[in-house]
């Protein structure tokens, strides 16, 4: 993407629903001018809306083969390699790391790892980290964190995922 300042680290995370959708909506935006995405999903193995929308416009979509219930993979995590690979190779305007947060709280990944990740940067790839409970240390290296806040919502009340609206 041209004009294009040096790359920043946004974090979305929270109890509230949308972090997933806020980082995909980024997606669409940068892919809709023409930039290179990739969303790496730890911890998602199921197909959704969004991954159909993803292949019209040439968003690369990586996910996790075990998904929440699968036990975790081998060190190093596949798609941390992946992510790194991106990263060294400058091959993209954007990087989500969906769910990293939840593929740390399950043992995909380490903290060490994502700070490792981190220090990888180069000024050409934004990168967007997703999931609750983001640690601190993460919130504090990066340049914008919006905290997702559940104040009221349907699940409560038993309505169940919906297609094209949750999924």
């Amino acid at each position: 993407i041209e004009d294009k300042e040096k790359s920043r680290v946004q974090i979305y995370t929270g109890n509230g629903k949308g972090k997933s959708t806020a980082a995909f909506g980024l997606a669409m935006r940068t892919a809709g001018y023409g930039g290179k995405v990739f969303v790496i999903q730890f911890q998602k193995a199921w197909q959704c809306g969004e991954h159909e929308s993803a292949k019209k416009l040439g968003i690369t979509v990586i996910q996790c083969s075990e998904g929440r219930c699968g036990t975790p993979c081998a060190a190093p995590c596949p798609l941390f390699v992946k992510a790194v690979s991106i990263l060294n190779d400058c091959d993209a305007d954007l990087l989500v790391l969906d769910e990293v947060m939840a593929g740390m709280a399950h043992g995909c990944i380490s903290i060490d790892e994502v700070h490792l990740l981190l220090d990888a940067r180069n000024d050409k790839t934004e990168l967007v980290m997703t999931g609750r409970d983001a640690p601190e240390e993460l919130r504090a290296r990066a340049d914008l964190v919006t905290e997702m806040k559940k104040v009221k919502h349907y699940y409560d009340d038993g309505l169940l995922a919906r297609r094209g609206i949750e999924y």
